[in-house]
């Protein structure tokens, strides 16, 4: 294997730990959103807006099989990626794949300091965010529980570095 997906609810630290695990692993790392911002000329908020969430995911599907032929490479996706057009299927056929899953309170807290940022949090509030992302994790557990690794913390460690680096050698 020579990639690793990192997936997770909106702020569950895919980008920052995806970085940190890329760095530790003497890897490229990818932020998939960026990728879709770069491949689109567009920014994601103005491709809900204009063309909404179902264009998005297409778009979001093409360009991460675009990384098919990439080697060595820890890519952060976005929250939903994992729950449409086959993609969680597809990135485990690909590579590794490892589910970010802090509390809930935590990831809330992250998305209440940079809501601005996420079109989908922006007018919310600490209880209306809480639910929210219930709800996304009841619709999406199922796509997020068949990863190789599941990452019960809010930050990464060398413990995770390890079983990435061991699960990917074997």
């Amino acid at each position: 294997m020579n990639k690793v997906f990192l997936i997770g609810l909106p702020a569950s630290g895919k980008t920052t730990t995806g970085k940190w695990l890329a760095e530790k692993m003497g890897w490229d790392f990818m932020d998939l959103d960026q990728f879709i911002v770069q491949q689109s000329g567009t920014s994601i908020y103005e491709i809900f807006e204009t063309q909404g969430e179902e264009a998005f995911r297409k778009i979001e599907a093409d360009c991460l099989r675009k990384t098919k032929d990439l080697n060595r490479v820890v890519i952060a996706c976005g929250g939903g990626t994992a729950a449409h057009f086959s993609n969680m299927d597809w990135m485990i056929l690909q590579g590794m794949t490892v589910y970010l899953n802090p509390e809930i309170t935590v990831i809330s807290q992250r998305l209440e300091r940079n809501s601005a940022e996420r079109p989908l949090f922006a007018s919310l509030n600490t209880v209306e965010i809480e639910l929210k992302l219930l709800n996304l994790l009841e619709e999406r557990a199922v796509y997020y529980s068949k990863s190789k690794i599941i990452w019960n913390k809010s930050q990464p460690s060398d413990i995770l570095y390890f079983a990435v680096n061991q699960l990917i050698a074997n």
